[in-house]
């Protein structure tokens, strides 16, 4: 080997042990101070993500809201047809970060659900475990969301996006 590629070669490994470990590190709560500095960010916003497409059938869709209350929303349509939606909200989130880098955790704060079709039922899923992740929530071109579910108690069509996925920001319309 050349020493032209040891030095590369050197760097790469140095940056993928940094990055496996800080994967490791445990989720804290941020101060409050910082939480409200997020909230505010995200205050109003709403974000949406369709899975081919938004005019596909069939399609996927995740709305994600930060207006009251907090919420997400999927659904899955065929045709023009919407064949399963369900609901989360909260009044309220906690937010967590890992380490001092740009990607934080919402965890809903007494949780609600609702199914909307096929059938209507009121807080009939269990959504212990469930989080969003959001990095770079500050640089409005670069966010992104991953949407958590490790026990994976959400049924269809939660989760839609379990990688990090840029969803398109809309306005809100009254």
């Amino acid at each position: 080997m050349t020493l032209r590629w040891v030095a590369p070669l050197v760097l790469f490994t140095v940056l993928m042990i940094a990055s496996a470990c800080g994967r490791d590190e445990p989720l804290e709560p941020v101060s409050g101070a910082e939480a409200e500095r997020i909230k505010a960010e995200l205050e109003g916003r709403s974000f949406r993500q369709f899975e081919p497409g938004k005019d596909a059938s069939p399609r996927k869709a995740v709305v994600i809201d930060f207006f009251g209350p907090f919420g997400i929303y999927a659904q899955y349509a065929e045709g023009g047809h919407v064949v399963d939606e369900w609901e989360l909200s909260a009044e309220d989130y906690s937010i967590e970060r890992r380490g001092g880098g740009s990607e934080i955790t919402l965890r809903f704060i007494e949780p609600r659900t609702r199914q909307q079709f096929p059938t209507q039922c009121s807080d009939c899923v269990p959504v212990s475990g469930f989080s969003i992740s959001i990095r770079d929530v500050f640089d409005t071109g670069e966010i992104e969301f991953r949407l958590n579910d490790p026990e994976g108690v959400l049924p269809s069509p939660f989760p839609v996006f379990t990688s990090w996925t840029r969803f398109r920001e809309d306005e809100i319309q009254n």
